[in-house]
């Protein structure tokens, strides 16, 4: 397919920055030319890079700041010279506008087009900005429509990776042991939690029974099966139980 010739630039330098394989890159750009939207979104959005190694290798490749607009403060003269659809649409927000110098963050720098647009309406000239398109996303509906959205940024998938590589075949131990008694406990809830009888008790005298020795072995496995389940319950509730006793329920 013909590409934008920014969409072919950038699609050359992250290749050359290895951010994505081959196989990633025309994927993306497959979902690209089908659904529309801006290369570096789709990319994320796929879960081929996180929010960060995208905003970071962008603003070392472009030379262009990063921002980051969850704490921005609403400017209502601003807002109300770029319309969210246009926003939405571009994949950009408004960040300041001082000294006709208007600061604004885009998910993808390289859409030239788009910051002549900018220019136009704003009447001013255009600092660009990069910031992920998730916090771009929720700058608009916080700002523009006054929901209250946080930005759903995926991480980097590069770092999970080797974090996984880096514990394959290490073994951990399950602490089974049971949980601690309460300290606050009166004297009398204290000699009722350890009278108290498991969850699994009757299930236990009915294996012990030598009636028992009539089941089959797949019932008694299937019996064996449900004790355990019962014990695990039963550690639960008495560990629900000491925490409300802690804080102070009766």
């Amino acid at each position: 397919m013909a590409l934008r010739p920014n969409v072919a630039r950038l699609r050359d330098l992250l290749l050359k920055e290895q951010v994505i394989d081959e196989f990633q890159m025309r994927a993306a750009l497959g979902r690209l030319e089908q659904w529309g939207g801006r290369l570096p979104g789709v990319i994320v959005d796929m879960g081929f890079t996180g929010d960060d190694s995208m905003v970071q290798t962008l603003s070392t490749l472009l030379r262009v700041p990063i921002a980051h607009l969850g704490m921005l403060v609403r400017d209502d003269k601003l807002l109300a010279r770029l319309d969210a659809e246009f926003c939405q649409e571009h994949g950009v927000f408004p960040v300041s506008l001082r000294d006709r110098v208007a600061t604004v963050a885009m998910s993808d720098p390289t859409e030239v087009d788009v910051i002549d647009t900018l220019a136009a309406r704003l009447g001013a000239r255009v600092q660009v900005v990069v910031a992920a398109e998730s916090e771009i996303r929720a700058a608009i509906a916080r700002h523009y429509r006054g929901e209250s959205v946080a930005a759903t940024r995926r991480p980097d998938n590069r770092a999970r990776d080797a974090h996984i590589e880096a514990t394959k075949g290490q073994l951990f131990e399950l602490d089974t042991r049971a949980p601690p008694k309460p300290s606050s406990a009166s004297s009398a809830q204290q000699a009722w939690l350890d009278k108290a009888p498991g969850a699994n008790t009757m299930l236990d005298e009915f294996l012990d029974e030598p009636s028992s020795e009539g089941l089959t072995a797949e019932e008694l496995q299937r019996l064996e099966s449900v004790r355990q389940n019962q014990t695990k319950t039963s550690a639960i509730l008495q560990a629900v139980q000491a925490l409300l006793q802690e804080k102070g329920y009766r």
